[in-house]
């Protein structure tokens, strides 16, 4: 009975109707929460933009201008609008000529597009805290208990609630927090209908800060099934 029982246990760890789920290795993912950080993916783009560009037209001669396009919908967001000032003044800022408006030039010129698309996540699972944070908790909890314990001196009791308070302030610096929202951001780069250069970077965003990147009417869901 107890071999019996043994073997089936083996062939149920080895048999399975579905794959086993697993997690990722432990991966970090910025969050956007200021203009700066905007400022800061535009010169980014750019810096490799012009990379780009330097490689695949090696001569200066041949170096087309770039033409920035926002559709009526992006000039509505702060992002949007933003987005395309920002990389505007940092391609000029690399060195690289930038037209203001095709419609008058007419040689080949590289067009520049961005798009935002935000995610919402409606099935995320339990995160867990960062490698650390229990460790570093229990210390300044320690430190507290010491002070207690040491009433009968007052100017030691602050150092340990100090002590306390800046590592709980150095771990929301550092790990800001993980959300249910999230935006892609895509900028590509075309010449003659022909795509030379893509960028594409995911952030997590406040939940409320979603119409700085999008309509609500235009966000897409993400479900975990």
């Amino acid at each position: 009975m107890l071999i019996a029982t043994v073997t089936l246990l083996g062939a149920s760890c080895t048999h399975r109707p579905i794959p086993v789920a697993t997690s990722y290795a432990t991966t970090t993912q910025q969050k956007m929460q200021a203009a700066h950080h905007w400022n800061v993916l535009a010169y980014d783009v750019a810096k490799r933009l012009k990379k780009s560009v330097d490689l695949t037209f090696s001569k200066a001669a041949d170096k087309p201008p770039l033409v920035i396009k926002i559709t009526d919908e992006q000039k509505k967001k702060p992002f949007g609008k933003a987005f395309s000032n920002l990389l505007t003044t940092k391609l000029v800022q690399q060195g690289m000529l930038v037209l203001s408006d095709d419609t008058e030039y007419a040689g080949d010129h590289l067009v520049i597009g961005y798009d935002m698309q935000v995610l919402y996540h409606k099935d995320r699972r339990k995160t867990y805290s960062p490698p650390g944070l229990l460790t570093a908790l229990t210390g300044g909890v320690f430190f507290v208990k010491q002070a207690i314990d040491n009433w009968q001196h007052p100017g030691v009791v602050a150092i340990p609630f100090a002590i306390a308070g800046d590592i709980k302030s150095a771990i929301r610096y550092k790990y800001p927090g993980e959300t249910n929202t999230e935006v892609l951001i895509t900028t590509l780069v075309t010449k003659n209908q022909q795509y030379i250069f893509g960028d594409s970077r995911i952030y997590y965003i406040n939940d409320g800060d979603s119409d700085h990147y999008e309509n609500l009417s235009k966000t897409y869901q993400v479900v975990n099934k």
